[in-house]
Formats: structure tokens, sequence, C-alpha cells
């Protein structure tokens, strides 16, 4: 099953002074072991402001497979730009279907 067009909840634990939850749309799942999600708002992190967040899960030997059962993965998550290689370190925390 692809997640593509899925909409998403990230809960933010870390940087531990995190306010909100994020929200976005499922852009494109690479092969099980990374997303990318189009932000319902644009984020700023210290090098750049985006819209566009890459999602990797956070252990190893973990995919995004438990998404499609309603389970939460936890990620570490970098802002990143349409067709370029900058990218910008903002968080960790666990996705799950919206």
């Amino acid at each position: 099953m692809s997640l593509k067009g899925q909409t998403i909840r990230i809960i933010v634990s870390e940087p531990w002074d995190w306010k909100e939850n994020l929200f976005g749309t499922i852009l494109s799942d690479r092969g099980g072991d990374k997303l990318l999600v189009k932000l319902t708002k644009p984020l700023t992190g210290k090098k750049m402001t985006s819209d566009l967040l890459e999602l990797r899960p956070r252990y190893e030997k973990t995919t995004f497979k438990p998404l499609s059962q309603y389970y939460s993965v936890t990620v570490g998550g970098v802002l990143v730009r349409e067709n370029s290689d900058d990218f910008d370190y903002i968080i960790i925390g666990s996705v799950t279907l919206d």
C-alpha cells in the first residue's frame, strides 16, 4: 500500500520545548525508508524555511509499514528544498496517519 496522498500528524518530542503538532500530506514514499511530506505551514529552522519535510525512521531496521496499520513510527525529520540537496535537521517525533 502506497502512503502517497495520506494526511499525517507528527507529534514532536525533540526539541523538548516544541509547542504544537505538525500536519502534512505525504508527497512520496521512497522505498519504505523515507517520506517526503508537504506541511500545512512552512517551518523555519536554523538554515532555511520550507514546507517540505523529509522523514526517516529513527531506529535501525524500522520502516513506515506500521503506518498502514495505523501504528505510529518514531522519526527524525529534516527540512528540505525542492530540487536541492540543502537540508536543515529540525525534529524527532512520532508520525501517525491522521
